[in-house]
């Protein structure tokens, strides 16, 4: 297994944990970062797509799609300043910055290990 392909499992693992804690358990999770519980379906709904994204993931692994690896590299960089535009906007509390970390740290292992295996 590529150290690009790690890295990406490792983030898909990531989002499947999140997305049966969010359609299981959401409000003692939503709770540590301020949010009020809620029993609103949204939270499920959107540990449901986290789900999708992780088989996405998942599969891209599986079938060694570094394409689809460059392509999540990009989006999971934008994450940081977005969610620095939210809580500068005042519409999320700065404690989101823990998931931005995840993605900007994973993003960026992604990319270097990417980096690394085209190198001769």
């Amino acid at each position: 297994m590529t150290k690009s392909t790690l890295s990406m499992l490792v983030f898909a693992l990531y989002l499947a944990g999140l997305a049966i804690t969010f359609m299981l358990f959401p409000n003692p999770v939503i709770a540590l970062f301020g949010f009020e519980p809620t029993e609103q379906v949204w939270i499920r709904i959107l540990g449901f797509m986290l789900g999708v994204l992780a088989f996405y993931y998942l599969m891209a692994c599986r079938e060694g799609v570094t394409n689809f690896y460059r392509w999540t590299v990009w989006s999971r960089l934008a994450v940081t300043p977005v969610y620095l535009l939210f809580i500068l906007f005042g519409v999320a509390p700065p404690v989101v910055l823990l998931f931005a970390a995840v993605d900007l740290l994973g993003g960026l292992w992604t990319g270097l290990a990417l980096k690394r295996e085209r190198l001769p």
